[in-house]
């Protein structure tokens, strides 16, 4: 009896313990607040092309603008799935919109260094390379921050 009763506060504690790390991890229910997700967008095209001072204002303003326009559609189609595509459409127009505004502000430079990026992670991804942790976090999802096309 006393190894079963041992056995269920080890289980016990090794969830808790488990738990509170996915949290850590931010696997965990909560998401990042607005301002958190627009500077994190900004951080990420900042890491990619150096942003001036005044570029870095521009595009959090337009991020900031992009996650509370997101919120507000994931919000307005929450507990319709029939209505799924048209959410999709929406989140796809407001995405659109924020690329277009960020092309816009940058330099033909960094566009061309953004491009430069893209083309080489989507060659590394047709050529079966898949990169590492490392170098995911040094290089940032490119093809999200502003259109490749012309």
């Amino acid at each position: 009896m006393k190894k079963l009763i041992l056995l269920f506060v080890v289980l016990l504690t090794a969830n808790s313990t488990f738990a509170q790390d996915e949290a850590k991890k931010g696997k965990g229910k909560g998401k990042l607040p607005v301002e958190q997700r627009a500077q994190r967008s900004v951080d990420k095209l900042d890491k990619a092309v150096t942003l001036t001072a005044d570029q870095k204002t521009k595009v959090y303003d337009l991020s900031l603008t992009r996650a509370k326009k997101h919120d507000e559609i994931k919000a307005k189609y929450k507990g319709q799935p029939e209505k799924k595509e048209e959410a999709k459409a929406e989140f796809k127009a407001n995405h659109k919109e924020y690329r277009t505004s960020v092309k816009a502000i940058l330099t033909p430079e960094q566009i061309a260094t953004l491009k430069a990026k893209h083309k080489a992670k989507k060659d590394a991804k047709k050529a079966g390379t898949k990169p590492t942790k490392i170098q995911n976090e040094q290089e940032p999802e490119v093809e999200e921050m502003i259109p490749v096309e012309d």
